[in-house]
């Protein structure tokens, strides 16, 4: 005999405690829901915690976003003042010595 049938024989193991061990089919469906319910709640957790973070950062990028436009109007607006006719001439007349010409040294060609 092993050990398990002198033990029942001896009466140290009755068999009622052996049957007592084995899970019956309820108590592993009941496990296997309570393991899925864990997950299932974890996965809740991880997915509002991963939301949340991704919104914080959609935040930042709208923010910079609404920086990047601001400066983008300045820059528009250096780039008319540097631009002006004005400015052109001024600096043309100062710094190269041009002129414009009067009417009687202007030369139109007709073909």
């Amino acid at each position: 005999m092993n050990a398990a049938a002198r033990l029942v024989n001896q009466g140290v193991l009755s068999k009622s405690f052996l049957a007592s061990l084995l899970l019956t089919q309820a108590q592993i469906i009941l496990c296997t829901l309570v393991f899925a319910l864990l997950a299932s709640g974890f996965g809740i957790i991880y997915t509002t915690q991963e939301t949340r973070s991704l919104h914080a950062a959609l935040q930042h990028n709208l923010m910079d976003q609404s920086h990047l436009h601001v400066q983008w109007g300045q820059l528009l607006l250096e780039r008319g003042t540097w631009t002006m006719q004005a400015r052109i001439q001024r600096i043309a007349e100062q710094q190269l010595d041009m002129v414009i010409p009067d009417h009687k040294s202007v030369v139109i060609i007709r073909e």
